[in-house]
């Protein structure tokens, strides 16, 4: 009989954390072993460059996650006789971190100004057409506007072009359709998230799994260029210093 893996569930979720319970295999031969596997993309193929270590058991606390991204779960279960079966996916969204009020901590936010090349900033307005919210530090891109206040909407795709950046600042966390708020262009220098390991200096693009997300520029991608990993090597989750190019442009 075919060994059928449970569905998955989600139990808890944070800004780097996910709780996640698969119900027990079915069908087979008894008992059971399960292997978890992680990724940011929708359908990928459990391996070994998605495997989560030392995940066997039925439930799954994950840590070190990027916040307001993307994951897909899954699980393959295998019976005694080798016979395995792999779960549907399940698709969870880590929130966005709580950004400190704090005016003395001075901690490094998402979408915080650093330096001071520039810090020309251009305030614009977020159309009426934008979906859910806008955080500090996602990029954005202007839409037709007859006239006042430049109309902008979160980036959705990597290949969109990028008119600039959220800007951090201490009153607001997120910015829905309608409000005023400003953004870095280039040559200013800005936290954003690597997605992936980003080496000093590199280019970076636009990574839409992630919230304010960049990853180092990659052959002819197709992603837009945003700017350049300022001072420091990254790893995947990091907040990295930016120096943004403006406006982004798409490999030929």
């Amino acid at each position: 009989m075919a060994t059928t893996a449970g569905a998955l569930s989600l139990v808890s979720v944070g800004s780097v954390t996910a709780s996640v319970l698969s119900a027990a295999a079915t069908g087979g031969t008894a008992p059971y072993t399960y292997q978890w596997y992680r990724s940011t993309t929708s359908g990928f193929s459990p391996g070994a460059g998605n495997i989560i270590t030392g995940a066997t058991a039925l439930a799954l606390s994950d840590t070190g996650l990027i916040p307001g991204t993307k994951y897909y779960y899954e699980v393959i279960a295998t019976d005694s006789g080798s016979v395995a079966g792999n779960s549907a996916q399940l698709a969870v969204t880590t929130t966005q971190p709580v950004q400190s009020q704090n005016t003395f901590l001075q901690s490094s936010q998402l979408g915080m100004l650093d330096l001071k090349y520039n810090h020309n900033t251009v305030s614009v307005e977020v159309d009426s057409s934008q979906v859910g919210v806008i955080y500090p530090g996602q990029c954005v891109k202007i839409v037709d506007s007859v006239d006042g206040v430049p109309k902008v909407v979160a980036v959705a795709a990597n290949s969109d072009s990028c008119l600039g950046v959220v800007v951090y600042n201490q009153k607001d966390i997120s910015y829905a359709a309608g409000a005023r708020l400003e953004i870095a262009t280039g040559g200013n220098c800005i936290y954003m998230y690597a997605t992936g390991a980003i080496s000093r200096g590199v280019l970076v693009t636009v990574d839409v799994t992630t919230v304010g997300g960049v990853g180092a520029s990659v052959g002819s991608s197709g992603a837009n260029q945003v700017g350049w990993a300022y001072d420091k090597a990254a790893a995947a989750g990091a907040l990295i210093r930016i120096y943004l190019k403006s406006p982004s442009f798409t490999y030929a």
